[in-house]
């Protein structure tokens, strides 16, 4: 039974002839999971599986290269048509669950030429706002030929998705893509018949969904996914200009609109609020008002949201990103009525972030939900034996590692120093932006009362605490130790720690020297700079906050700036002296600077003193999280995950 708050989210409706269960769809999202030139291998069926048995109604499969040839690494492709069974295979997953299934067509302005990848465009023009070159060269500008064949790449890739099973196929034509290129003048000031005017910018687009017709009949479903206009980008695409290319992509054949945007900035689709939640409905609502066909929303929705959105009329259906990657079964659990066993999205963004710098190979990657992209391979499943299990410390990672190891059926007693458990999270969702981590702790608590794990706050754990519990098994998650650098005048008085600060437990004064430019010390700053405060962050490497990804990064940087925090980088902090701190700056030039609170925040060192104690006592001892090794949430929160699994 479906719970009366989501009347009109799990109401059914259609696309074309598709006929969809409820208006949830899973949007298109860049994972990486594909193997070499594109075909469907284990990790994205499994992936997409989950997200169909959750309760998803349409799962839009992220953007696929139309063309071998134009086929980003580990990019999926319906480019020849010997991609088609592993494609019918991930199909028939996803039709088991009564979800429809789409395929996003992606050209992403690369090409393999000559045995290099060059960068095509309507323009030979380099614009950072959307292009970040390969080799500081222009992009090549597509010959009209050229454009010719590119459509036919489409509507070959959209025959492939009929033969294969696909419910549909969305035409990518936002962001920072070549569909979107020719509708924008900022990369498009072609003079023939694809520049210059509204009609002639969109004709490259209005080619592609005509070609498609041609190839798959009037009745299969297509739809386009439009950028209703750009931010920060000078001569960018207006909300008059979509205007005009909506009706034109409909008489071409499109049968749904899917509305999103663009900012200005390198390998960025967020606008000036993207943190905002529906901060791209007024988009979608008016686009609504131009045509006939469903309009797809999308932007940070939640369900409540989105169920507000559907009964106003703004939009026919909302697409749900993140959160799905967070909790597949999120649809599932709404429906009834369990809110709150939904894993939520902290919206960190490192789930699209760690695709350009990911060493490891992974792909994608979700900071709460460790089992996206390993399904399978994460599955939380009985131990073949109970264990009596203690876990030290309340963190991220002895959480996770004890929500686990119950949910397994082993007996698990959390040891926490603090009143609270949370840990570094506690701290972590004080800076701006940070918010939603709060959420994520508290469900975190939840699920381990649930589990029936036992908590012991205010609690340290001894050697001998632990040895009465006489466990077989223990966890070692109790943080790292804050690293003190070695400065002349750190002992006084004035000297603060920048987790004391964000906590509460010390307050800034006016001028304030934060000594460390890594993300805790810039957040910190950040957080102090909103209080007006004069803040200074100091840092030896050459490049603040060069310990995050770039997306957060651009975005605590304009921060900083905007609240004029002065940011020395390849300078060294010499002495610390009661009002003052004198360092010595990139150039060479000695420097006093006021100060009445001087904030560390250099990092951690790990922690493993319980560690050795308990060598020889334990049967099985695990060392984790910032106590094994100061990482960010993302590594220890799969430490934990995975330690849970091999207990």
């Amino acid at each position: 039974m479906i719970t009366a708050q989501f009347k009109k989210v799990f109401e059914p409706t259609s696309i074309g002839r598709m006929q969809l269960k409820n208006r949830i769809v899973m949007p298109p999202i860049g994972t990486y999971f594909a193997e070499a030139d594109g075909p469907v291998g284990p990790r994205m069926l499994d992936y997409y599986e989950a997200r169909a048995r959750g309760g998803v109604g349409l799962i839009i499969v992220e953007g696929s290269a139309p063309s071998l040839q134009c086929t980003m690494p580990r990019q999926a492709s319906l480019g020849d048509d010997k991609l088609i069974p592993r494609w019918r295979k991930l199909i028939d997953s996803v039709h088991k669950y009564n979800a429809r299934i789409a395929i996003q067509l992606m050209h992403a302005t690369m090409e393999h030429r000559d045995g290099k990848v060059v960068q095509v465009s309507p323009s030979p023009l380099i614009v950072p706002a959307r292009y970040v070159g390969l080799s500081g060269e222009p992009p090549h500008a597509l010959t009209v030929d050229e454009i010719t064949e590119r459509v036919r790449w489409f509507a070959s890739a959209a025959r492939r998705a009929r033969e294969a099973g696909f419910d549909g196929v969305e035409i990518h034509g936002a962001h920072q893509y070549l569909v979107a290129a020719f509708l924008s003048s900022a990369t498009n000031q072609r003079k023939d018949k694809y520049g210059g005017s509204v009609e002639n910018k969109a004709r490259f687009l209005v080619e592609i969904l005509r070609a498609i017709r041609e190839e798959v009949g009037p009745d299969f479903p297509v739809w386009v996914r439009l950028n209703a206009r750009e931010w920060g980008v000078e001569n960018g695409i207006t909300m008059e200009e979509t205007s005009q290319v909506v009706p034109l992509a409909v008489a071409a054949g499109a049968q749904a609109i899917h509305v999103s945007a663009y900012g200005a900035g390198p390998y960025i689709t967020s606008a000036p609020i993207s943190d905002t939640p529906g901060f791209l409905v007024p988009l979608a609502e008016e686009v609504k008002k131009l045509t006939d066909v469903p309009v797809i929303a999308v932007g940070r929705l939640d369900l409540e949201l989105g169920e507000r959105i559907l009964q106003e009329g703004k939009a026919d259906l909302i697409a749900i990103g993140r959160r799905l990657m967070a909790d597949p079964d999120l649809p599932n659990k709404a429906a009834a009525g369990r809110l709150d066993e939904v894993l939520p999205c902290i919206g960190c963004m490192e789930c699209i972030q760690r695709l350009a710098f990911d060493e490891r190979n992974r792909g994608a990657v979700c900071v709460v939900n460790p089992a996206m992209g390993r399904e399978r391979e994460y599955q939380v499943e009985p131990a073949a034996r109970a264990k009596n299990v203690v876990v030290v410390g309340g963190g991220p990672a002895g959480m996770q590692a004890a929500l686990v190891a119950a949910q397994r059926g082993h007996k698990v007693t959390l040891f926490e120093r603090d009143a609270k458990l949370g840990g570094q999270l506690n701290i972590a969702a004080l800076p701006p932006f940070k918010g939603d981590i709060f959420a994520w702790t508290d469900y975190l608590v939840s699920q381990l009362e649930k589990a029936g794990v036992v908590v012991k706050l205010n609690t340290e754990a001894t050697a001998e605490l632990i040895a009465e519990k006489n466990p077989d098994a223990v966890v070692i998650a109790a943080g790292g130790t804050l690293a003190m650098p070695d400065i002349p005048g750190i002992d006084k008085p004035n000297v603060v720690t920048a987790q004391d600060v964000l906590s509460g437990k010390a307050q800034a004064g006016q001028q304030v020297v934060i000594i460390g430019g890594g993300m805790v010390g810039c957040e910190t700053g950040h957080y102090l700079g909103e209080q007006a405060k004069t803040v200074t962050i100091v840092e030896i490497l050459k490049r603040m906050a060069s310990d995050m990804l770039f997306m957060n990064r651009r975005r605590l940087m304009d921060g900083l700036r905007s609240q004029n925090v002065t940011l020395l980088t390849s300078a060294t902090c010499e002495e610390i002296r009661e009002g003052s701190v004198r360092v010595t700056t990139a150039d060479g030039e000695k420097k006093t600077i006021q100060a009445e609170t001087v904030i560390i925040a250099v990092g951690y060192e790990a922690n493993k003193q319980l560690d050795k104690t308990l060598e020889g006592k334990v049967a099985e001892i695990y060392c984790i999280g910032d106590a094994a090794q100061p990482r960010r949430i993302l590594e220890a929160v799969e430490e934990g995950y995975r330690t849970g699994l091999v207990l």
